[in-house]
């Protein structure tokens, strides 16, 4: 309990003595983020905002989906109208996700040749928090993530790209009544992405 409290304490300690983040003369704490990419169950999107009371830690919350690329699990039948056949897809899935984290970055590590592009290395330990899909039944609703990469920094502006693991499952609590499968909510899903944001 004591190394938790030093800790806490060493933190707050680090905000209070807050150093500026100034751009041309102007100092900037919030940052807006707009970050898409692919994953193991499909695509994911999501928007937020960070406060970095310093410049190298921030505390974030977002919102955003998940949800299949396509309708994987559709079928067809013979439309006696048209009199051809035609498809369906009942079983498409997607999640909102509330994504609350931590933002780790480092101090640049680089500039690039004599602009004010700058380099870092990031990483945001955090929680998404999401209802379970329609259909879905005991869905897990609090799942772990992490997410890392690298981003750009030029003036206000900034490129990330990175990695995120998490064992959040888009098929949690079996939205889809074929499926009984009871790895559907042991396994991690892997993403890649890239994400826009802008200093304000």
């Amino acid at each position: 309990m004591k190394k938790y409290l030093t800790i806490c304490l060493l933190f707050i300690a680090i905000i209070a003595n807050a150093q500026s983040i100034k751009i041309d003369g102007e100092t900037y704490h919030w940052e807006y983020t707009l970050t898409g990419g692919l994953n193991t169950d499909g695509w994911q999107w999501d928007t937020g905002f960070t406060y970095f009371p310093i410049e190298t830690i921030g505390l974030k919350a977002s919102i955003g989906l998940a949800g299949e690329i396509g309708e994987y699990h559709g079928g067809e039948y013979w439309d006696d109208y048209y009199d051809d056949y035609d498809s369906y897809y009942d079983n498409y899935a997607w999640r909102f996700k509330f994504i609350p984290a931590i933002v780790l970055r480092t101090p640049a590590l680089f500039r690039w040749k004599n602009t004010e592009t700058t380099f870092h290395i990031f990483a945001e330990p955090g929680l998404i928090l999401s209802p379970g899909a329609s259909g879905s039944k005991g869905a897990k609703t609090c799942r772990y993530d992490f997410r890392g990469g690298i981003n750009i920094q030029s003036s206000r502006l900034v490129i990330s790209v990175g990695y995120e693991f998490s064992n959040f499952s888009l098929y949690s609590g079996h939205p889809y009544s074929d499926q009984h499968d009871s790895d559907i909510d042991n396994y991690r899903t892997h993403s890649g992405f890239i994400g826009l944001s802008y200093k304000f």
